[in-house]
């Protein structure tokens, strides 16, 4: 005979042994237990809902210590755990409740092949839509657990549990804004991008999930790309700050210093506490020529988060241009100390300390830049001259060489190798000197250049173009 419940066994083994007290007192106190776990699963949730964590999961608690198998109390338990970033506790009580749910669903689905064989069709139709609705809540589940794996930085757990969530249930939005996350974590922005925008096809009122894509996108140089989803986000939600000074910034990137500023301002209407915001409005200014407005937008930035390394590189490059060289040193040093792998800040630091005679620690911060950004020319470009005017002209031009081979549109700094070659009396000159009257414009200015590089060149024995 197939036993149904664990009271049934109970009555049998009752009936087996009749007489015995302690299983009547155990007949007799099941539903009062039940009962109380319902209870106490109850008050989980009105404190849940109070918005008393601790209260909530104490609750929960005391409900699976009298029913270890009410479901209900591990789902809701985990999720309050994740909430309070017991992202552990958390991944466990999902853990519990997939199993169970797991066990119920393969009773179910048992039950569903014995009704098709006896043609029972009602029944087969009924146990068949628990069976679907059991499908679906375990993809809410797999991806409540993957949300908690990303947040202990377990993202290959978090991928594989999106995965399995998607499986069960393609239209689940929150299954692809997971994997998108897992993506991007382990390097994939590309494959990011693809999830999070499955996310908002499915669902097109994921405001964060426009902001998650235009952070990849801005990861990317996507510029344009950022600003697009920058303004779906605000559309779906204009009164809020941050998208606005995320979408300046991409502007500040594209050239668009007007639209820069507009947008920065909007969002410290909204959040006058933004500090990002001044950072954004900071740097368009500089890069518009306002460098008192720069400098001061920097200052408010620092004054709101003293720790913010963007707003002392950028008052920095607004002091320098200002020429202000002792601050502009100061302040690109406090950014260097805040982010050390901030390349920008050694290559301002490296400008000024060039333009102000210290040859050999100019050479040392762009030769730091260089190692965290080995492809920066102008990098190259820079330390070339700092070489030069210290007297090595061999590395001068080794310098030279390799910015403009990184990009061929540097003139000035070809036109300086060739000078540096020349001087040498250095064949390799005339072929430079050809290739520069390749990519250079056709001014008056350059025909004069190009014919005083001939003749130098005429008179080192070289063969000009």
């Amino acid at each position: 005979m197939r036993l149904k419940s664990p009271k049934q066994s109970i009555v049998l083994l009752f009936i087996a042994c009749a007489g015995c007290a302690q299983i009547m007192d155990y007949l007799e106190r099941v539903p009062h237990v039940k009962g109380r776990a319902q209870e106490e699963l109850a008050r989980g949730v009105a404190k849940d809902q109070s918005g008393d964590s601790a209260g909530a999961i104490e609750a929960y608690t005391e409900a699976i210590r009298l029913d270890s198998g009410l479901t209900d109390a591990y789902i809701n338990r985990g999720r309050v755990k994740a909430r309070v970033a017991d992202y552990r506790g958390s991944i466990e009580d999902t853990t519990t409740a997939i199993e169970l749910i797991q066990q119920s669903a393969k009773t179910y689905a048992e039950q569903v092949g014995r009704n098709r064989a006896s043609d029972d069709l009602v029944e087969t139709m009924q146990e068949a839509s628990e069976l679907a609705r059991m499908n679906r809540l375990l993809a809410d589940l797999y991806v409540s657990r993957g949300t908690a794996e990303a947040a202990v930085a377990d993202y290959r757990s978090a991928l594989r549990d999106a995965d399995r969530a998607v499986v069960l249930n393609p239209s689940l939005a929150g299954a692809y804004v997971v994997r998108g996350e897992a993506r991007k974590e382990l390097g994939d922005l590309r494959g990011a991008i693809g999830e999070y925008t499955q996310a908002v096809r499915i669902d097109p009122t994921l405001a964060d999930v426009y902001l998650k894509r235009a952070e990849a996108k801005r990861t990317l140089a996507d510029y344009p790309g950022t600003i697009e989803d920058d303004t779906a986000a605000i559309g779906l939600n204009p009164n809020r700050a941050s998208p606005y000074a995320h979408r300046g910034a991409a502007k500040e990137k594209v050239g668009d210093f007007s639209g820069a500023i507009a947008d920065a301002t909007r969002a410290i209407e909204l959040e006058p506490s933004l500090a990002e915001a001044y950072v954004v409005r900071g740097a368009a200014r500089g890069k518009a020529g306002d460098y008192p407005g720069a400098i001061a937008d920097a200052g408010r930035a620092i004054e709101l988060d003293p720790d913010n390394a963007m707003a002392y590189f950028n008052r920095g490059v607004a002091k320098m241009e200002a020429g202000d060289y002792p601050d502009a040193i100061e302040d690109a040093s406090r950014a260097i100390a805040l982010n050390p792998d901030l390349t920008d800040a050694y290559v301002i630091r490296g400008a000024v300390e060039l333009h102000s005679g210290a040859y050999a620690e100019a050479i040392g911060d762009f030769s730091r830049s260089i190692e965290l950004k080995p492809n920066l020319a102008e990098a190259y470009a820079s330390r070339g001259l700092a070489k030069k005017k210290s007297g090595d002209l061999s590395g001068a031009i080794e310098d030279a060489e390799r910015a403009v081979t990184l990009n061929p549109g540097l003139a000035d700094d070809r036109s300086d190798l060739w000078r540096m070659l020349m001087d040498q009396g250095d064949p390799v000159a005339a072929k430079d000197l050809e290739a520069f009257i390749r990519l250079g414009p056709n001014t008056p200015a350059v025909r004069r250049e190009i014919d005083e590089a001939k003749e130098r060149l005429k008179s080192h024995g070289a063969a000009g173009p």
